[in-house]
């Protein structure tokens, strides 16, 4: 009995590390003037939908949320234009796209525990 709850608490562990890196990553757009954004299981991943996201005529590109490092990398143009600003300025918008990101992880993942939605670029 004791081995096979060890065995059982082994494997949530493992789900719960599968399902964090599952979605590690947010790529973060606005449509509409609304913030959205698509989990990613890995970097490259997110880094290919940034690039489909650059040619839609719709959807503005913002950058990647990586939820591991609580990082978030802006889009290359984006970056230019960020870089260029004061550090108050700076940190002030890093500090406001780190909070769309999260709160966006969270709202999602409350609709399914542990899954963010990938919605269609066609939506």
């Amino acid at each position: 009995m004791i081995r096979l709850q060890k065995h059982t608490k082994q494997n949530k562990t493992r789900e719960q590390r599968q399902e964090s890196s599952a979605n590690r990553y947010s790529v973060l757009y606005t449509l509409k003037g609304q913030y959205q954004h698509v989990g990613c299981s890995t970097e490259e991943e997110a880094q290919y939908v940034l690039s489909m996201l650059m040619t839609d005529g719709n959807r503005v590109p913002v950058g990647i949320y990586d939820s591991n490092a609580d990082s978030f990398e802006w889009e290359i143009i984006g970056q230019y234009f960020h870089s260029q600003d004061s550090i108050s300025d700076q940190q002030t918008r890093l500090h406001e796209v780190l909070t769309i990101s999260r709160t966006l992880r969270r709202r999602d993942a409350s609709w399914q525990p542990g899954y963010l939605q990938k919605p269609s670029f066609f939506a």
